[in-house]
């Protein structure tokens, strides 16, 4: 795609030419309610990225209430005003590929900055605001709509991209966000268009909390089952769910993968466990705390399901060697 006919380049070169218009008519107009939506859930003093800061109005707010604050904009010179303006940390840099290590900003605000990126790019750009947060916050406003369009401006044009406030969500969460708020409001300058606010917040990557059931038969073999996903023995268990406590995760899990229903003998260990990406078929490495017991059988019958391909009772001697790592140390300490 040239620069001819590329949305993003010729918006820029719009911008480029009417920035000094552009300046006049919208650099005081300051969103003191989007403002203090968004600030109120950062630390003053926090360092925030203004993603498409324009002629740095809103870097002078930030300023203002005491947070420090980096401009970067796609229009040279739209940066050169807010330079003369006071702003300093400046930088002529795309949202899609933000010059920044990870991890750096306490918060970052793009508003009426990413909707002039094709819909396509949308999600880089939320992916690149993801790694360069320091768990911390983001807002965003796009305009409410459906098209994709060109909307003219001094004889130049610009490429805007309209969003439903649901597709919004949807694409903040599958770039890593929690939602914390969304709104609909009007226009500040009294134009005919309608605006979405987003305000999200960086997920915390845990490790998975989950129990597993280490069960003997009468002659002291153990009772692994085959996982469906990557073929491997195991001792019954999963991840525990929002509503239950640890011990009916055990025993949740044991029935739905084996059938039978358990009893709780006792406690057998707690365990920190890193699984390496090849060994599921997401290719994500996963860390896992693991919580084992040992359980007796009260009654139910064996049956397979689309996580368990078969079952086998095996003497802790001779325990498979496509058994997952780990669950050697859970049979064993189950018979001390």
């Amino acid at each position: 795609m040239t620069p001819f006919n590329n949305p993003v380049e010729i918006t820029v070169a719009t911008y480029n030419h009417i920035a000094p218009n552009y300046a006049a008519r919208r650099h005081k107009t300051v969103l003191g309610d989007e403002l203090d939506r968004f600030l109120s859930y950062l630390k003053p003093g926090g360092l925030i990225l203004d993603i498409g800061c324009g002629t740095g109005r809103d870097m002078a707010e930030f300023l203002r209430r005491g947070f420090r604050a980096v401009g970067v904009d796609r229009s040279a010179a739209m940066l050169k005003i807010a330079a003369q303006e006071g702003a300093t940390l400046l930088a002529l840099a795309d949202s899609r590929r933000l010059p920044f290590a990870k991890d750096v900003f306490a918060g970052e605000w793009a508003c009426a900055s990413l909707l002039h990126l094709p819909k396509a790019d949308f999600p880089a750009a939320l992916r690149e605001i993801n790694r360069t947060l320091r768990h911390g916050h983001i807002y965003i406003s796009l305009k409410k709509g459906e098209a994709e369009t060109w909307r003219s401006a001094h004889g130049r044009k610009r490429f805007f991209a309209y969003y439903h406030p649901a597709e919004v969500e949807l694409a903040l969460e599958r770039a890593g966000f929690h939602v914390l708020d969304v709104r609909l409001s009007g226009d500040a300058i009294g134009r005919d268009t309608r605006w979405i606010s987003v305000i999200g917040w960086t997920k915390l990557d845990t490790p998975h909390v989950g129990a597993c059931a280490v069960i003997f038969d009468e002659q002291g073999r153990v009772l692994l089952t085959r996982r469906a996903d990557n073929g491997m023995w195991c001792v019954p268990g999963g991840h525990m769910d929002m509503d239950e406590v640890i011990r009916q995760t055990a025993i949740r899990e044991t029935k739905e993968e084996t059938g039978l229903d358990v009893e709780i003998e006792r406690l057998v260990g707690m365990y920190s466990v890193h699984h390496p990406a090849h060994l599921f078929p997401e290719r994500k490495s996963r860390t896992v705390f693991i919580v084992a017991f040992r359980c007796k059988i009260l009654g139910g019958e064996l049956a397979l399901n689309d996580e368990v391909t078969e079952f086998g009772w095996f003497e802790p001697e001779t325990l498979p060697p496509d058994l997952l790592a780990y669950h050697t140390e859970r049979i064993l300490d189950a018979m001390s």
